[in-house]
């Protein structure tokens, strides 16, 4: 999931859609030498869209890969992964399109009410 994590938000990475293998993959047949992978990419909530862009839509697929494939793998079977020089993980599709983990204010709405 694309989000903000803070001390003051402990829920905000939570995913918005519930992972379920029997429903994500139930009906994918089993491949020899593969395993099927349930993927749930989240694009994350439109408080955190960076200015000019548009959240994407959640994808959830069953993935086939080999069976040892690694994370990195089932995310690249379907979706570009946009790493920086020094491998982290900045963006999916294009998404976000250019920032790559930077530090924002805590959105007014994620603030836990008192």
């Amino acid at each position: 999931v694309f989000t903000f994590s803070g001390g003051s938000v402990t829920n905000a990475a939570q995913p918005r859609v519930k992972p379920s293998f029997a429903k994500i993959c139930g009906k994918t047949a089993a491949i020899a030498g593969t395993k099927r992978v349930a993927l749930v990419v989240d694009f994350g909530r439109r408080v955190l869209t960076p200015k000019g862009e548009k959240v994407q839509k959640t994808i959830t697929t069953c993935v086939s890969v080999a069976k040892e494939a690694i994370g990195f793998d089932v995310l690249a079977a379907v979706v570009k992964v946009r790493t920086s020089a020094g491998g982290f993980v900045c963006g999916f599709n294009g998404y976000p399109a250019k920032e790559c983990g930077t530090e924002i204010s805590t959105p007014k709405s994620l603030i836990p009410k008192k």
